[in-house]
């Protein structure tokens, strides 16, 4: 099984949650794999608007999320939301790979927390095999959502919020100059963003910030980045 990091991601963490490479996450408690913003069908979306985008990003996606399905041996796939891109770009092939992929995983379960670009979409085929959709999922210790707020938008909340939507990426410069710029993972004491799973999506840059912590998210290997940040914006300054 490809986990490189299985720590808790704040000390207020009340289970265990994997960070994975390949931008995914897992929990084993409940072997439920987690992934968010596959956005599939955006290239096709484009293609449709007449800008020339290569295709093969939305395949090699699905080649990666079978293979981390198989690794960890998940019982549940849970997908935080924006599972497909819009409306136009949901073609018969599209759905087609999707569906052919659940063939694949029968003894998988699969939900959806519907997200914003999900919901402009409407009633998803029934033919793509997903088990449940949903617009919030309560699992104590876990409050799992899409687009995900903070104890100040929720004050009385108490469970720990996993959710996707801002497609976080991190960035640190060195003295000399050089720059690393990834996807991550983002986490307080009682939140943890993903990273987007779709290769083919843009990215919110985060920045240090006391209490928050980063983590380099990719193909190979998952990076806790969050000291190096802090020192890379000091000397900024």
């Amino acid at each position: 099984m490809q986990i490189t990091t299985a720590d808790r991601v704040s000390p207020e963490t009340p289970a265990d949650i994997v960070l994975l490479p390949g931008r995914a996450a897992f929990l084993p408690a409940t072997h439920t794999l987690l992934v968010a913003d596959l956005h599939l069908g955006k290239a096709a979306t484009f293609r449709k608007a007449g800008i020339p985008v290569p295709e093969g990003s939305a395949q090699r996606d699905l080649v990666r999320l079978e293979r981390l399905i198989v690794e960890t041996a998940a019982r549940r796939l849970l997908i935080l939301g924006d599972l497909f891109h819009a409306a136009g770009g949901c073609t018969p092939d599209v759905f087609a790979e999707f569906a052919a992929l659940r063939q694949r995983i029968t003894s998988t379960a699969v939900l959806l927390v519907i997200g914003n670009h999900d919901r402009r979409i409407g009633k998803l085929p029934a033919a793509l095999g997903i088990d449940s959709c949903l617009r919030t999922l309560d699992e104590p210790p876990f409050h799992f959502v899409h687009e995900p707020s903070t104890q100040l938008d929720e004050p009385g909340r108490t469970a720990f919020t996993i959710g996707g939507h801002l497609h976080p990426t991190v960035s640190i410069r060195s003295p000399s100059g050089d720059r690393v710029s990834d996807r991550c993972f983002v986490a307080e004491d009682s939140l943890l963003v993903l990273p987007a799973f779709g290769s083919f999506t843009g990215g919110h840059r985060i920045s240090p910030a006391p209490g928050l912590r980063l983590w380099i998210a990719s193909d190979d290997g998952v990076v806790d980045v969050t000291r190096l940040a802090e020192l890379a914006a000091r000397s900024r300054r």
